[in-house]
């Protein structure tokens, strides 16, 4: 079962890093509380160097921790969380994204991301 709880996670993480390139095309910082409220040229660029200690903790945690499958664990429950905001905000005036794109990377980050949290139950319950 190990290799398909690591595809799962590996999955998992590059529907989000391919949905974070695609926020960029929508402006997702104007969703965002406090980069909402700044002008657009510097939001922009804090939303892009944001992402440089995400993945950097992103990354960390999934390979590298002591924790990771905690870390991964946590990590899934967070992109489920992200799917279910992205739908809460789908009515939004400022929202603009769309399928298939959104779908593919939003959605099924999240479907992947609940196949690794079965996988890793199953897994520990053996």
């Amino acid at each position: 079962m190990k290799p398909w709880l690591n595809l799962s996670l590996v999955i998992t993480l590059a529907l989000f890093a391919v949905h974070e390139m695609d926020a960029m095309t929508h402006a997702e910082w104007r969703l965002l509380p406090i980069l909402s409220g700044m002008e657009d040229g510097a939001a922009r660029e804090a939303f892009v160097l944001l992402h440089i200690p995400l993945f950097i903790g992103v990354f960390w945690i999934a390979f590298f921790a002591s924790w990771k499958r905690l870390g991964a664990r946590i990590l899934s429950g967070l992109t489920i969380l992200h799917a279910i905001v992205h739908f809460l905000l789908s009515g939004h005036e400022l929202y603009t994204f769309a399928a298939p794109v959104e779908t593919l990377t939003v959605y099924g980050a999240a479907v992947s991301a609940a196949a690794y949290l079965g996988l890793s139950f199953m897994e520990t319950s053996e």
